[in-house]
């Protein structure tokens, strides 16, 4: 969700990485460390943001592609891109969404996005999508902020705010319940916990972390 002349995204994009160093400082730095240093291989990134992950991936990694539509993000990308690359083979950034992926079929090992689930627009069509790319029994990591569950106070409360708060945070949705997603799409789940996001707004706070594999 946006507005006419983008100023949401715009500001967006100028105060997430703020936000997020608040969450990455209380301990979600490690979380990230943990699950993106297991991509290897030719690896795809979905929705990078502004770069957080890319200091976890290893020299496992052969070639990085990192993905993001937002323009006013590609730039934070771009700079941490130049001024402190990855220690991977080589890296490219490209400009696409999760629903339209410009990559031949099985042309990657790994896949990897975290707390992109809320912002895409068919989340059902870029699972699929990212099945497509990655080769059979290629992984797919995820670290996402979920609905907190039916019934629950929080729940309730983030059902009741996703129409402003998909204005404030550029088009993020509190309540997706991607796990039931992911449990429906062509994945097989390999490993999932259900966790909190540090020091974030109660919102975004319910988490859940894993892997899955592209059946063959």
């Amino acid at each position: 969700m946006r507005d006419p002349l983008g100023l949401n995204e715009r500001l967006f994009a100028l105060w997430y990485p703020i936000v997020c160093g608040i969450a990455e400082r209380a301990g979600q730095r490690d979380t990230r460390r943990a699950l993106i240093g297991q991509a290897s291989g030719r690896t795809l990134e979905i929705g990078a943001g502004s770069g957080l992950n890319l200091p976890h991936y290893t020299a496992a990694v052969t070639e990085l592609v990192v993905s993001e539509p937002s323009p006013h993000m590609r730039r934070h990308l771009r700079t941490a891109l130049e001024v402190d690359p990855p220690p991977v083979g080589t890296w490219e950034l490209v400009d696409c969404t999760g629903e339209r992926l410009p990559f031949e079929d099985a042309s990657f090992d790994t896949l990897t996005a975290t707390y992109v689930h809320c912002t895409i627009g068919n989340p059902r069509e870029a699972l699929a999508e990212f099945a497509r790319v990655l080769r059979p029994g290629g992984r797919y990591l995820f670290l996402e902020h979920v609905h907190a569950g039916e019934g629950t106070l929080l729940g309730r409360f983030q059902d009741l705010v996703e129409v402003p708060h998909r204005y404030i945070a550029a088009g993020c949705r509190p309540n997706r319940r991607t796990q039931e997603l992911l449990s429906a799409s062509p994945f097989d789940i390999e490993w999932i916990d259900r966790g909190e996001q540090p020091r974030s707004f109660p919102t975004v706070r319910p988490t859940i972390i894993g892997s899955a594999r592209r059946r063959g």
